[in-house]
Parts: C-alpha cells; structure tokens; sequence
C-alpha cells in the first residue's frame, strides 16, 4: 500500500521506516512542526513533571534539566522512552492520553511541559497543575495531492490539517482511506472519506496494526 505520513518531525521518517519494513511505501508530507520557545522553571519546584509528548522532552532542552531529579509521568512509552534518553531516571508510564493520565495521579503540584496546542482535559480538583509552554507547532501545508491508499492521522491537529488541505488541493474524499491513532484524531477529520478506522489503543503499533484489516 502506498501510505500518507502527515505527522511531524522526526516521527514521520520513523514511522515511514516502520511502514517500509512492513512492505508498504511511505509518502512522508508533515502537516506540522515543532519548534522550541523560551521558557523559565518556575521559582516554586513541583512534586513532579507532566511530559505530553516527546517533543516536550526534545524542546524542552537544557533548562529542564534542573527537574530531571523529579519524578516524571510521560504520557505513553514513546514519550517514557524519550525522556529516558534526555536523562530523566524516575519515569513513570502513563495509560497513553494526558486526561487517563491526570485521572491517574495522586495529590499533588504537578508542572506540565506542554506544546501551546493543547487537548482540552479536565484536571482533577485533587492536582496543582502548572502548564509552561516549552514548544510551538505551526501548520503546513499539503504541497500537491499525492496519489496514496491510506492516510495515517497521528493527532487531530494533523487530521484536521490533512482533512482541510486534502479539500482545498480538490481531493475527493472517497477515494482515500483514514487510520487514526484515535477516536479523537478521526472525528477531527470529518466524514465522507472512503473508509475510515480508530486503533484499539492511543499507540503507533495499534495504527499500525490496522493495516492488516485494510488489506
């Protein structure tokens, strides 16, 4: 299968050398980027650190490393694995959405490195939560419809990008089938498509899976 990788850098040329060695072709068009802004620790040190994504930990950079004695909950193993990597050795995976996550945590004051697009969650009135903004994410465009079989949606921002592009290139939406990481990244898509699916779980290899089904 000839598939669409619309998710960022580096995360695109992974998941493209996963598709490969799974015998399908990858056509890599990130539909976002990331890129670090400034930002300070607050004076105030929590009982631990929120990480929502692997880029959080990437753009993060040096300054966090004043939190790496603290424990920190990662949202899923790819972002755990990341944060080990960076140098953080009390790493607690989380259940692989940020509000399953917060739903999970004890009491306490918590500090999020987040990305300025966030998912709507509810915090449970039992955490202290601080957000600092250690990364952006603008859009980009689709540069020409490509001619693929499937589109991998890792998040809804990139599905609702892709969604948005796919119909102002005048893409037909029938003709192309949509694997989402989530219920959330699907719905963010629309409708009309040709086929469309969830993974089982909030994780690459549960998209990944679905490929089988498609064929």
């Amino acid at each position: 299968m000839r598939i669409l990788v619309v998710r960022p850098q580096p995360g695109a040329d992974a998941t493209a050398a996963r598709l490969t060695a799974l015998g399908h072709e990858a056509i890599v068009h990130p539909l976002l980027t990331t890129r670090a802004v400034p930002w300070d620790v607050p004076a105030q040190m929590p009982d631990a650190v929120i990480l929502s994504s692997a880029a959080a930990v990437r753009h993060a950079g040096q300054r966090a490393d004043a939190l790496k004695a603290l424990k920190a909950h990662a949202v899923g193993e790819a972002t755990a694995a990341a944060a080990r990597a960076a140098g953080w050795s009390d790493v607690t995976v989380g259940p692989g959405t940020m509000q399953a996550l917060l739903d999970g945590l004890a009491a306490g004051d918590y500090l999020h490195l987040a990305g300025a697009d966030l998912t709507p969650v509810t915090v449970p009135p039992e955490l202290s939560l601080t957000r600092v903004t250690v990364y952006e994410t603008p859009l980009l465009p689709l540069p020409a419809l490509p001619a693929v079989d499937a589109v991998l949606l890792h998040s809804p921002r990139t599905a609702a990008q892709f969604a948005q592009e796919w119909d102002r290139l005048g893409g037909q939406r029938a003709r192309v089938r949509l694997l989402a990481i989530s219920q959330a990244a699907l719905s963010a898509a629309g409708s009309g498509w040709g086929a469309a699916g969830a993974a089982a779980e909030p994780t690459e290899s549960a998209l990944l899976a679905m490929l089988d089904k498609a064929l």
